[in-house]
């Protein structure tokens, strides 16, 4: 006897995110790419603030150990080290706007943040005439890193950026420095080489960010999917196939969740539950007589009066069995629901739909109603009171509307 372990060759699992293809340049259609950019720059902008603040400390920094190594650079770097502190500064406040204008607006401010950071580096480098100016270069390579390793913007941003550095350093250190061509290459190479590492990394963390989104919107979908097919069945679990109506396993339940709600003085709970039974006057000599298909759509018709007429969350119109009905009214005293009941069966009275063996030759109904006021505590025992009440109903010669008082005594309506 063969044994197979582990999952069949059919059976489904969850993606993860390694299973989703990318194209290289890793744009997705037009939606998902327009969704993805928002969750990125979402993310970034909760980096932003405190990477902002390290740049502010880094500066002040810099310009400390300037005026250490040699105080007369501090008078030629201050306007630039100021220009820069202004437009991180600038960086930071944007981050902190919560409007969308401004969240787009954060990533190319955060470039254009990393090309005054390389361009006041760059500028100090050439006018600074120091044995130590060539360090100034070399926070080029520290403001294309911060790019995407520090800030986390999109590589389509980071790239470009990048670029005009690298552009800017080499016209510099080539054309306007005095150093020797050897020096020039050396720099220029040491900052070619971490910008191709940085950039690098940074394509295969977008990559993954991007398949991480892509797996969560399928897991989305599937919960969705689950969500509404779950919905479905409960839908189809508690409701009345032929009437639309809930069913007795969905009164039960709904009956009870509102009591319960109302006992415990639940947020949103009523303050008092009617309940209205009402059956078909006659209805099985109008089956025998009209066949069970014309009966089947008097049910339907009856049905159709009550569910056009609650109107709140708490209301709903059950079918409690055969041709007997259940209209729960939530937040609705006795008097109320009298009412109601009385509109009921007139307006069912008025779709005069044809019945022989009726006394006034249409189709009516008869109506027990019974309030929480009157000492129910359980559906059980709210439902007995209203049963109570129809049994009256029906033995005063039916379509009328009959009630259980709150001192308990029943009482027969007159139309």
């Amino acid at each position: 006897m063969n044994t197979q372990h582990g999952p069949s060759p059919d059976s489904q699992t969850l993606p993860s995110g390694r299973d989703l293809a990318l194209a290289w340049h890793l744009r997705l259609p037009d939606s998902l790419e327009t969704a993805f950019s928002e969750q990125f720059r979402e993310s970034c902008a909760r980096l932003i603030p405190g990477a902002t603040a390290m740049m502010m400390v880094i500066y002040l920094v810099a310009f400390l150990v300037e005026h250490l190594v040699d105080p007369a650079t501090t008078a030629q770097a201050w306007r630039p080290r100021l220009l820069a502190m202004m437009v991180t500064g600038g960086v930071f406040f944007l981050a902190r706007k919560r409007e969308p204008v401004y969240a787009r607006l954060l990533q190319p401010a955060v470039a254009a943040m990393a090309l005054t950071m390389a361009g006041t580096s760059i500028y100090l480098g050439v006018k600074i005439d120091h044995p130590l100016a060539s360090v100034y270069f070399y926070i080029c390579f520290l403001a294309i890193l911060m790019l995407g390793s520090l800030f986390r913007i999109q590589l389509y941003w980071a790239l470009p950026t990048s670029l005009c550095i690298l552009g800017a350093l080499a016209v510099a250190l080539f054309g306007l420095s005095d150093f020797s061509f050897a020096e020039a290459l050396v720099i220029w190479s040491f900052t070619l080489s971490g910008t191709v590492m940085s950039l690098f990394g940074q394509y295969f963390f977008e990559r993954l960010e991007r398949r991480l989104f892509l797996s969560d919107r399928v897991l989305n979908l599937h919960r969705s999917e689950l969500r509404a097919a779950n919905l479905s069945l409960e839908s189809q679990a508690t409701e009345d196939g032929l009437t639309g109506t809930v069913n007795r396993r969905g009164l039960d339940q709904r009956l009870d969740s509102l009591l319960h709600k109302m006992q415990h003085q639940a947020r949103g709970a009523p303050d008092s539950i009617a309940v209205l039974l009402f059956d078909i006057d006659y209805f099985k000599p109008f089956n025998d007589t009209y066949g069970h298909q014309a009966g089947d759509e008097c049910l339907k018709q009856i049905a159709d009066v009550p569910k056009t007429m609650v109107q709140r969350a708490t209301d709903f119109v059950a079918r409690y069995g055969g041709e007997e009905f259940v209209v729960v009214l939530g937040g609705t005293r006795l008097r109320d629901a009298l009412v109601f009941a009385e509109r009921m069966r007139a307006r069912v009275e008025r779709l005069g739909i044809p019945h022989s063996g009726s006394r006034i030759g249409v189709v009516t109904i008869s109506v027990g109603v019974a309030c929480t006021s009157a000492g129910a505590t359980s559906s059980e025992h709210l439902i007995k009171l209203a049963d109570q009440a129809l049994y009256e109903a029906k033995g005063a010669a039916r379509n009328c509307v009959s009630c259980v008082e709150d001192d308990g005594s029943i009482r027969i309506m007159t139309s």
